[in-house]
């Protein structure tokens, strides 16, 4: 099965060939490092190919770098169903296996205790409702085991909702808004990254929680597809939500002005538009350059390529859990006050977290 024989591959190049850090943390002055160690930073998104027997150790890589929460993908739309559901489990326990190290969330009380314990927090999360098979009674059981939040459709029409990405616009169909009334009812969080305009603007309307976009950037930044409008961050402002923002290079502007300051660029729209308690981190971190080009060329259908790129000639960078302290050293130097750094870093988060799971 491909998705089992890649499964190796990918985890040896993770040991093999790390990504390097954009920022230097080195260099970064003692009132970066005090505020991120006070912080509770909430990555909201982890980008990490997921598989059903993947060794998870990369994980101490946030740790390392100053997070006391990820949020870790098990299954998105390109992937059967069946394959998510092993992946939620294998997650779960693997986990599970390694109190030492790791606490599985279930409310926001563990990622606090995590953090006195010197430990990660970590909950799973879905992109895409493929993983539910047509069936919103799986919502509970990816509940059950760890998923705090999902979204609908992966960048392409489905079932459920539009995607960003396809070629048609549709609107939220009537399984996505049973789904997104199951999801509020059993306390995940509602995502709009990767759904499509009109889908995402009926699903800030019918939600009875906050809504996240959890790695998404501002599109009047940079006009890429998987970025959202100005009207979709005030619309997620509305509904009290967070909108995370995304350190993959193509959502962010040129490859050649990659870098911690272009990131916080966007953080510095967002607060802008809507006010500093509706931004957040959601890095979308793959940690290993060559797996991104790879699925690309696998799943071309699925994956956010202009037409006429060659998938295989993408060129794809991230800032990574190592520029935490780059992302805090940026934003104290731009004017930001220790209160509203520790917003950025995860509070806001937390605060829709602590509404929806308790």
């Amino acid at each position: 099965m491909l998705v089992r024989s890649l499964t190796h591959h990918f985890a040896s190049i993770l040991k093999e060939k790390p990504m390097d850090a954009v920022s230097d943390g080195s260099t970064s002055p003692r009132a970066a490092e005090t505020v991120l160690a006070d912080a509770l930073v909430y990555d909201s998104h982890g980008g990490v190919a997921c598989f059903p027997d993947l060794d998870l150790g990369f994980l101490s890589r946030w740790r390392q770098g100053g997070a006391s929460f990820i949020s870790l993908n098990v299954g998105w739309d390109a992937l059967p169903w069946d394959v998510s559901l092993r992946c939620a489990a294998h997650y779960h326990r693997w986990l599970s296996m390694r109190p030492e190290e790791y606490v599985i969330v279930d409310k926001v009380a563990d990622i606090h205790r995590a953090k006195q314990e010197g430990k990660l927090a970590v909950a799973l999360d879905l992109e895409g409702a493929n993983a539910l098979d047509k069936n919103i009674e799986m919502i509970p059981l990816y509940h059950q085991l760890g998923v705090r939040h999902m979204n609908l459709a992966y960048n392409k029409n489905n079932e459920f909702a539009g995607g960003c990405t396809d070629s048609e616009d549709i609107p939220l169909t009537a399984l996505g808004r049973a789904a997104i009334a199951e999801i509020n009812r059993v306390g995940m969080m509602v995502d709009c990254t990767h759904t499509g305009y009109r889908s995402s603007m009926d699903i800030m309307e019918v939600s009875r929680t906050p809504v996240l976009f959890t790695h998404s950037n501002p599109r009047a930044l940079w006009d890429h597809k998987r970025n959202i409008w100005d009207d979709q961050i005030k619309a997620c402002a509305q509904t009290g939500g967070v909108v995370g923002i995304v350190g993959v290079s193509k959502f962010m502007g040129e490859e050649e002005d990659f870098n911690v300051d272009s990131f916080v660029k966007h953080i510095d729209y967002v607060v802008n538009l809507v006010g500093v308690d509706h931004v957040g981190l959601g890095l979308d971190a793959v940690l290993d350059p060559e797996e991104t080009p790879k699925l690309c060329e696998i799943y071309k259908r699925f994956m956010p390529i202009e037409e006429g790129e060659d998938p295989g000639e993408q060129v794809w960078n991230f800032v990574l859990p190592e520029d935490f302290l780059g992302v805090t050293d940026a934003l104290l130097k731009r004017g930001y006050g220790e209160p509203d750094v520790q917003k950025i870093l995860g509070g806001n988060f937390i605060r829709v977290a602590s509404q929806v799971w308790g």
